[in-house]
């Protein structure tokens, strides 16, 4: 396993040595190669950026080697943050602590730790003293538990007899009072309790507790007294004074930063209780200068606050007395309005918005619907269809949609014994506990309508008008929804297009800037000429904008036109311009239509130079128009043998600026098919495409309305697009009948196979 210490370097642990004594392949290469290895080591410099730490195998908490076989402990996370804060690799390996000390006198391992005694400063150089195990004392449970020093002089100590023991009784227990057993380890001084040889048991409780938790000493336990009497620090060889600075000053620095710390209350029991401990007076002493203030506090707080309390009650009454009375003024109010919304005589209903379900209804209401109130209150207006009338209800809904109110609007309303009410209804949208409601008043006119011819006259004329006025708004609600998007898609777009050629003049401004100040005039000529370039194409895309805007922006000026004469004058136009190249022109029977002459010319325009432009590179370039009915609505349809586009794509054909082919290969501003579009929209009519790449595209219109006076050709079949089938023409306006081949001919831009 590798174990990172720091960023770029990592710990390996090692196997313990008695295990690596007993391969046969230690002892016949490894050792050798390591034993130099170590040498070579010890003769260069003071420490190198691997050090080899050796520690006690079974010393918990401080270090062990847990059941997984890997490293564990403070010892071992606390030389994870020294490699991290030295920058050296520090390779750990746990084993018995009797080895590790013979490796560490002998100059195999380069740090441990250990107690601090005088003893051990003759072959170590101590660091700073970095924790203090704790020592226990363990008594039999029958045994009174020992809270102090002083209570160890009731009996004999057993005490294992090593060095750091040995120290600690000679700096803290040399008084005549205290009586030592000496005894061989750790188990020997339990046992010596167990058996009532001795009264107590002196040891570190990383052994003592491991020994209590085997079950061989049930009948001990260990005192609650602890004991910290040594230091436990980091030890190097003698003479390695570098190596020590630089663990002293690492030491520092994680505990300025509180790390160390924090090891210690995570793995250290002693360090915590000790904390605790100093915490838990700290509370007494906080608590009990706090419980002095208090009970000081307390009497002047007692003394205001019943001061206080009879001021309230005081208030309290006079604010239970305003209460009563407002309740009762509101009671009254809410009685009268109830009895002014039920008695009114005309019929009052409120009803749920936007879900028309009804919420209430006053007895006029209900004389009027000729139902009780409970057949009418939690129902749908849409489900009682035998008293409201259908079309009127949308004509409510429309107004109310669009002004949020409805003043004296008719409505006819059916009661349940099938008599016809006419009515007028006014309604006024409002707020009730945080939900949206309608309150409607409806006044039966239908007794005045009798009497008088004149108001029945206007009544009629008011219906009449006020469901124009719903399908209109109908209507405008849709196309604003249609107009909104729209201008979604072309916002996009433009944002889309501008921002490139904003891009480049910004780049080309900062390379002519510095050209500038480097002198070199021919390449801020160039750069400028790019600028120039750049701001004609962001002028074309403004002037594609304007005229895209324009399309359909005027109203309509609808006049009977000859479709044939008027995509004849179009191809002429394009002819002037140089836009029809080597294209020829068919055109078959065209019925006229009804639109808007100066649009309907552009369409012709866009859809045949589109035809002419994407056609120019096919070997006989071909253009057709022609006509046909279908599902009772006429088109017109423009074919080409050019370019084509797939079809996977067509969804994007009428969008602005979006372009199926790149610029470098057909020029144009990508919003031609998007004028198209709109002005075909403008008419009520649509537009449709279909195309092969390579084999053409055809493009298909109609304007709104069926087919009216003679009718045109069925749809021919579709399989053959891009060919041109063979038409006859008509004649522009001005002409009579229709055009034999001198006219083509003598039109100039008109060609025949």
């Amino acid at each position: 396993m590798t174990h990172r210490l720091r960023t770029t370097h990592s710990i390996r642990i090692c196997r313990p040595a008695s295990g690596l004594r007993s391969a046969g392949l230690f002892r016949s290469a490894v050792r050798p190669l390591l034993i130099a290895t170590l040498c070579f080591g010890a003769c260069s410099a003071a420490f190198a950026d691997t050090l080899r730490y050796g520690g006690d195998r079974d010393f918990r908490p401080f270090e062990f080697i847990d059941e997984n076989g890997q490293p564990q402990g403070f010892q071992i996370e606390l030389i994870a943050e020294l490699a991290r804060v030295t920058g050296h690799d520090i390779v750990p390996r746990l084993d018995d602590w009797s080895a590790i000390e013979a490796d560490f006198r002998a100059g195999r391992l380069d740090l441990i730790a250990m107690s601090h005694t005088r003893s051990r400063e003759q072959w170590a150089a101590f660091a700073t003293a970095h924790a203090t195990p704790a020592m226990a004392i363990y008594h039999r449970r029958d045994a009174r538990a020992p809270v102090s020093l002083a209570d160890l002089t009731r009996g004999i100590i057993a005490v294992p007899d090593r060095e750091p023991m040995r120290e600690t009784r000679a700096n803290f227990f040399a008084g005549p009072q205290y009586r030592f057993l000496n005894v061989a380890d750790h188990a020997a001084a339990l046992a010596a309790v167990h058996n009532g040889n001795a009264a107590f048991a002196l040891m570190p409780r990383a052994y003592g507790d491991k020994l209590l938790d085997s079950g061989q000493y049930d009948a001990l336990v260990a005192s609650e007294f602890m004991l910290r009497l040594q230091g436990y620090g980091f030890a190097v060889a003698p003479d390695n004074h570098a190596l020590r600075d630089v663990l002293n000053g690492a030491l520092k620095e994680l505990e300025r930063a509180g790390t160390l710390d924090a090891l210690r209350m995570k793995w250290l029991r002693s360090h915590r209780a000790a904390a605790e401990r100093s915490a838990l007076e700290a509370r007494v002493v906080t608590q009990h200068m706090d419980l002095m203030l208090l009970g000081a506090g307390a009497s002047v707080a007692l003394g205001w606050l019943a001061l206080r309390l009879r001021r309230r009650r005081a208030e309290t009454a006079r604010e239970r007395t305003r209460r009563a009375e407002a309740e009762q003024a509101l009671q009254r109010a809410e009685d009268r309005l109830a009895r002014a919304f039920t008695q009114h005589p005309d019929a009052m209903l409120i009803s749920e918005y936007p879900s028309g379900r009804v919420l209430d209804v006053n007895d006029a209401l209900c004389r009027l619907a000729g139902a009780e109130a409970d057949a009418l209150i939690g129902q749908p207006i849409d489900a009682l269809p035998a008293f409201v009338d259908p079309e009127g209800l949308r004509t409510l809904r429309e107004l109310m949609r669009a002004d949020g109110e409805v003043r004296s609007t008719p409505v006819r309303l059916r009661r349940a014994d099938g008599e016809v009410r006419a009515c007028l209804v006014s309604s006024e949208a409002f707020s009730s506990d945080g939900a949206r409601a309608v309150f409607s008043i409806i006044r039966d006119v239908t007794d005045l309508l009798r009497e008088s011819d004149a108001l029945r006259t206007t009544y009629d004329a008011l219906t009449e008008s006020a469901n124009q006025q719903a399908e209109v708004l109908a209507r405008t609600r849709t196309a604003l929804a249609g107009t909104q998007s729209e201008l979604q898609t072309l916002t996009a777009s433009i944002s889309h297009d501008l921002r490139g050629p904003l891009r480049i003049i910004r780049g080309f401004s900062s390379m002519l800037r510095d050209d500038l100040q480097a002198g070199n005039i021919d390449k801020v000529l160039r750069h400028a000429d790019r600028i120039d370039n750049v701001a004609r194409h962001m002028d074309d895309i403004i002037d594609a904008l304007t005229r895209l805007a324009g399309a359909a922006r005027y109203p309509l000026e609808p006049v009977r036109i000859d479709m044939a004469a008027s995509a004849a004058r179009a191809w002429a136009l394009l002819a002037e311009m140089g836009e029809t190249g080597r294209s020829t022109l068919r055109i078959g029977d065209l019925p006229c239509a009804t639109g808007d002459e100066a649009m309907l010319a552009q369409v012709w325009q866009n859809l045949l130079g589109n035809a002419c432009k994407y056609g120019a590179r096919a070997t006989a370039p071909r253009v057709s128009i022609d006509a046909f009915v279908e599902n009772g609505r006429q088109w017109y349809r423009v074919t080409d043998n050019g370019a084509g586009f797939d079809m996977a794509h067509a969804g994007h054909l009428f969008e602005p600026f979006r372009r199926l082919h790149l610029a470098s290969e057909y020029a144009g501003s990508g919003v031609g098919l998007s004028i198209v579009r709109r002005i075909i929209r403008h008419h009520g009519g649509d537009i449709r495409a279909r195309g092969s790449v390579g084999v053409g595209a055809v493009f298909e219109f109609t304007l709104d309305g069926p087919v009216q006076g003679e009718s045109a050709p069925a749809r021919p079949d579709d399989s053959s697009a891009g060919v041109a089938a063979p038409v006859r023409l008509r004649r522009p306006p001005g002409t009579h009948g229709d055009c034999d081949a001198t006219d083509a001919a003598r039109s100039g831009p008109i060609h025949g196979d």
